[in-house]
């Protein structure tokens, strides 16, 4: 599958006391510490990683998970994720269930309603027996 990596995507969460966000590293591009400070442990890296407020890191490695905890009682941090851009043949079949969709299924709806006003089935009568 061809695509394009966009790491623009972002995501904020505050991290309560006694409380850690795990992710999947082949998610995460970058962590930044918007307020607070923050403890980072990435599975597969030596190093463990201390993120004061207003600074930030990226992920030295693509495998395993990271683990974000705050140190004081509260933290806010920014994740950096990996966006993936999609495919030509993903944004044509895409497109062409739009077009499908908003202007295919409508029009032979309308088709179908004109040709049961020019022709009406015929209706059935019961009689009581």
């Amino acid at each position: 599958m061809n695509s394009i990596q966009f790491p623009f995507a972002t995501q904020d969460w505050t991290l309560g006391k006694n409380r850690a966000l795990a992710l999947q590293a082949a998610q995460v591009k970058s962590v930044e510490a918007l307020s607070g400070a923050l403890w980072v442990t990435v599975s597969g890296s030596a190093q463990d990683f201390f993120v004061q407020s207003g600074d930030h890191i990226t992920i030295p490695c693509a495998h395993g998970q990271v683990v974000i905890e705050a140190l004081g009682d509260t933290g806010v941090v920014r994740i950096g994720q990996q966006a993936e851009a999609m495919t030509w043949d993903a944004q044509q079949q895409s497109f062409s269930h739009a077009v499908y969709v908003s202007i295919v299924c409508p029009m032979v709806r309308g088709l179908r309603k004109a040709a049961d006003w020019l022709d009406p089935s015929p209706t059935v009568v019961r009689t009581a027996h």
